[in-house]
């Protein structure tokens, strides 16, 4: 009996013992706790320190691939406006394959779904994207692309910029807030405020006006020669004496007739009798006194020994453009009616509505007669 009781004793201290050493474990883990508070086993601890959750933490995220263009590829409406130069280009190459539109030598290619698709996107609150492309080779072979590019996200319009002196790719800047946006009857698109108002034209002139080439034949032909002196800046005369500024208006018909300018031909001392000559294929009665007799450049400007005016030039600025917007012919005489407008939104300017009249010559010249406001 006593035998029996002392070993069951035993196997309670046993148990006990052994219940003891799984608690130790059980608090302390394999990191004993001594004087001080400090912990023996470091490298459990620095495990715990670099877990998973913290490494996953430190590690930076991968940046999302940039959004692809949402919208359907150009399509070119006018390709007898595209040469060669313009589509051996990778720029306009890449612009073939988003929905852009492509002006090249200021005149639009391109068909203008792309700026429908875009604004009926907005409309519904939907992704989409638009490219402006606007190429240009100048007669040094010189080349270079302003580029917009429109970004629907859900509706709410951004744009960015861009310009390079190259057709080889293109840096889109920074974007910016580019609401209201919408697409004005002169077939410009056109954002921000009513009165601070941005934009460029999108739809070409053929798909907006009756006789579109007429109208531009019209416009090169009759006003251009005397645009920047005697049309362009709201001036308005009922005979040519009226106009007065005889030096100006040779200077804008010689740039006009040739590819070079006065003062690379003759210096700064023009001769009074090829500007009459010029002059006169545009104006009756010109002569040389009212060339001299103008006084406008110092009363030393004429030098009666080489019968020139010196002239160094000093004009400047830049003027609005025009568009014609009608004509009729009556006998010898056309009258060509045109409007000035702003050049980022294509709205006419108040009180810049004017009538060109001319008399037709059998020789296919004409002469100018007068401009004065419409109507």
């Amino acid at each position: 009996m006593v035998s029996r009781v002392t070993a069951l004793l035993l196997a309670l201290l046993l148990m006990a013992s052994l219940s003891a050493c799984d608690g130790g474990e059980g608090e302390s883990g394999s990191s004993a706790v001594v004087s001080g508070g400090e912990a023996v086993g470091g490298e459990q601890t620095s495990r715990e320190e670099e877990s998973p959750s913290s490494q996953s933490s430190s590690r930076q995220e991968p940046e999302a691939p940039p959004r692809q263009p949402i919208g359907s590829p150009a399509v070119i409406r006018y390709p007898e406006l595209v040469d060669e130069a313009l589509t051996a280009a990778p720029l306009y190459q890449q612009a073939l394959e988003r929905p852009s539109v492509i002006t090249y030598q200021d005149e639009i290619v391109t068909d203008p779904q792309p700026v429908y698709d875009f604004l009926a996107a907005v409309e519904k609150g939907e992704d989409w994207d638009l490219y402006l492309y606007q190429f240009r080779l100048r007669e040094d072979d010189d080349r270079d692309c302003y580029f917009a590019h429109y970004i629907s996200d859900q509706g709410f319009v951004r744009n960015a910029g861009g310009f390079e002196y190259n057709w080889d790719s293109m840096t889109e800047g920074n974007q910016y807030a580019a609401d209201p946006i919408s697409l004005n009857e002169y077939g410009y698109l056109v954002y921000g405020p009513e009165d601070q108002q941005s934009g460029t034209q999108v739809v070409n002139d053929r798909d907006l006006y009756d006789q579109a080439e007429e109208r531009r034949n019209m416009r090169e032909t009759y006003l251009a020669p005397i645009y920047y002196t005697g049309i362009g800046c709201g001036v308005t005369w009922s005979s040519p004496e009226e106009l007065g500024s005889w030096l100006f208006l040779f200077e804008d018909i010689y740039n006009y007739e040739n590819e070079d300018t006065p003062w690379d031909r003759f210096g700064s001392d023009w001769p009074v009798d090829y500007m009459v000559e010029t002059l006169s294929r545009y104006f009756d009665g010109i002569t040389a006194d009212d060339l001299i007799g103008a006084r406008k450049f110092g009363a030393d400007a004429y030098d009666p020994q080489t019968n020139t005016i010196h002239y160094e030039g000093g004009r400047g600025g830049v003027l609005p453009p025009s568009r014609v917007t009608g004509w009729a012919g009556e006998g010898d005489t056309l009258a060509i009616d045109y409007e000035c407008y702003e050049y980022e939104t294509g709205v006419p300017i108040e009180g810049w509505s004017n009538r060109l009249t001319v008399r037709l010559l059998e020789d296919g010249s004409f002469r100018y007669l007068s401009n004065l406001p419409k109507g």
